[in-house]
C-alpha cells in the first residue's frame, strides 16, 4: 500500500470509513479515524479505511494534531457481555460456565470500565441461574423452575423439556432429527398432556417431510438416468474414477442403511441417490401418520399426575399399599421406566418400600 501525507484535505475526510479506531482531531478542525500502525518522532502512520474492503495508510505529522481520542476498547467489548442476558431456555451446567467466564475475563481486562457495574450485575444474574440449574432447576419459558419443584414435576417437565427441543430442530428445518426425537419422546411420554399438544403439530411435520421424500423418489429414476448420460459424456479417466466414487458411496450408504433398521430407529437417514432410504421413509412415515391419527381419539390417564401422585404420597408417608398401588398406576400410566425407578428409591429412601 502506498504511503500519502495527509493534507487535511475534505475530499479525504468524506472518503474515509470508520470502524472501531482512534480518533485523530487535526488544528484545522478536522479529525480522521483509523489504528496507529507505526509512529516515530514526528508522525504517526495510520490505518484507515476507504471503503468496508479497502484500507489505505495515511501518514500524520504529530505538528498536526491538537488531540487524540483514543477508541473506548471496553464498551466494543461490552457490546457482546451485554447479549449474555437474558440467557435461553434449557442452557447446561457448562454453557453458563463458558458465559460466566466471558464476564469475568472481561472485567479482569478491563478494570475502571463505566460498564464494570452492568458487566458485575450480568455476572450476578448468571451465577444465581447456574446455581439453580447445578441444583437440579431448569430454566423453561423465561423463567427459572426451582429444584424441588422440578423434582415434583420431572415427568411432565421433562416432557415439556423434549417438545421444546423437537419444536427447535423442526424450525431449523432439522426434519429428520425432529422426528426421531419424537420417537423417543412417545416411548417415554406417551400419556402426557405435552404428547396431546405435540401430535397435530409432528403429524404436519410428518407431512411435510413424507412430500419432500416423495417428489425426491418420484423423480429418482430420471434422475439416475441423468447422471448416467453425464458418465458417458465424460473422458474414460473421470467416468472411471467417477464410477468408482460412486460405488464407494452405495455401499457406505447400504452398510448405514442396515444398521438403521437393526437398530429398529424408523425413521432412516435418506439419500436422493439410494433408493431403498426414500421408499423406507415414505412407508414408515405412512404407518406412523396411521398410528398418530387412530391414537388422537383413544382415552388416556395423564402420566404425568400419576407420577405427581405416587411421589405426593412417598414424601407424606403413606402407606406400603397405598404408594405400592400409586406407582403400580404409574406403571399402568406408561410412565418411562426411569421415571418410575425414581419413585422406587424415593419411597426405599422414605422406608415406605425395601
Amino acid at each position: 500500500m502506498k504511503t500519502h501525507p495527509i493534507a487535511g484535505s475534505l475530499c479525504f475526510l468524506v472518503l474515509t470509513c470508520t470502524v472501531s479506531a482512534d480518533t485523530f482531531v487535526l488544528k484545522d478542525g478536522s479529525s480522521v479515524e483509523g489504528s496507529i500502525l507505526r509512529e516515530d518522532a514526528a508522525s504517526y502512520v495510520v490505518e484507515v479505511n476507504i471503503t468496508k474492503s479497502i484500507k489505505d495508510e495515511r501518514v500524520i505529522a504529530k505538528a498536526d494534531v491538537a488531540k487524540i481520542e483514543r477508541e473506548q476498547l471496553d464498551l466494543t467489548a461490552f457490546e457482546a457481555i451485554a447479549k449474555l442476558t437474558p440467557v435461553p431456555d434449557l442452557l447446561t451446567e457448562e454453557e453458563y460456565a463458558q458465559k460466566i467466564k466471558t464476564v469475568e475475563k472481561f472485567l479482569a481486562d478491563h478494570r475502571g470500565s463505566s460498564k464494570s457495574k452492568e458487566a458485575k450485575a450480568i455476572l450476578a444474574a448468571l451465577k444465581s441461574e447456574a446455581n439453580e440449574i447445578l441444583a437440579g432447576g431448569v430454566k423453561m419459558n423465561g423463567k427459572i423452575v426451582p429444584p424441588a419443584e422440578y423434582r415434583a414435576n420431572a415427568y411432565d417437565i421433562d416432557a415439556r423439556i423434549q417438545e421444546a427441543k423437537i419444536r427447535a430442530y423442526v424450525k431449523d428445518l432439522q426434519y429428520l432429527r425432529a422426528l426421531r426425537a419424537f420417537s423417543e419422546f412417545d416411548r417415554d411420554f406417551r400419556n402426557t398432556t405435552t404428547r396431546a399438544a405435540l401430535v397435530p403439530f409432528i403429524s404436519q411435520v410428518m407431512t411435510t417431510y413424507m412430500a419432500e421424500i416423495g417428489q425426491s423418489l418420484s423423480t429418482f429414476d430420471a434422475r439416475v438416468k441423468e447422471r448416467d448420460v453425464g458418465l458417458q459424456r465424460m473422458p474414460t479417466a473421470d467416468r472411471r474414477a467417477t464410477e468408482t466414487a460412486i460405488r464407494e458411496e452405495t455401499a457406505e450408504l447400504e452398510k448405514r442403511f442396515k444398521a438403521e433398521k437393526e437398530a429398529k430407529l424408523g425413521w432412516v437417514t435418506t439419500h436422493p441417490f439410494f433408493k431403498p432410504s426414500l421408499e423406507e421413509t415414505i412407508a414408515f412415515g405412512k404407518l406412523e401418520l396411521t398410528r398418530l391419527s387412530a391414537a388422537k381419539s383413544a382415552a388416556a390417564v395423564d402420566g404425568g399426575k400419576a407420577f405427581r401422585d405416587a411421589l405426593s404420597l412417598i414424601h407424606g408417608k403413606g402407606d406400603k399399599n397405598t404408594v405400592t398401588n400409586a406407582i403400580t398406576a404409574a406403571k399402568t400410566a406408561m410412565v418411562a421406566p426411569r421415571y418410575i425407578a425414581i419413585l422406587e428409591s424415593a419411597a426405599q429412601a422414605s422406608g415406605v418400600l425395601k
